[in-house]
């Protein structure tokens, strides 16, 4: 089964991607607030794919992506935002994320991006 960890302060985001991830038919969907509880949970629940929303409290979505990146380094991470920035993506690719989908999302857009990134 895959396993899912979405990274975003929003608690409505969060489960908004929730939902549409398991109509999409992925069931193991975990979740974290922040950038210190979504290390300790990427720790824990050792994700196939992690969300991390680029703008968090206190550590950036950048800074976290390198952080799960340096934990383990084959790690795909796809980035989010709601605001459409060049610079953002580009940090965000740069520090490792696979891709970027733009907040709010779709099931569509996430299941391709799964699909696309899958092994």
């Amino acid at each position: 089964m895959v396993k899912i960890l979405v990274v975003d302060d929003s608690d409505a985001f969060r489960k908004v991607m929730i939902e549409l991830l398991v109509r999409a038919g992925f069931h193991d969907v975990k979740e974290a607030g922040d950038f210190e509880s979504g290390v300790e949970a990427f720790r824990r629940e050792k994700p196939d794919f992690t969300f991390v929303d680029m703008i968090l409290p206190g550590k950036s979505g950048v800074e976290l992506t390198k952080e799960l990146l340096t934990i383990e380094p084959k790690a795909t991470v796809i980035a989010m935002s709601s605001i459409i920035n060049k610079t953002m993506i580009r940090l965000s690719l740069d520090a490792g994320a696979k891709d970027f989908l733009l907040k709010p999302t779709n099931t569509i857009a996430l299941s391709s991006v799964l699909v696309m990134w899958s092994d």
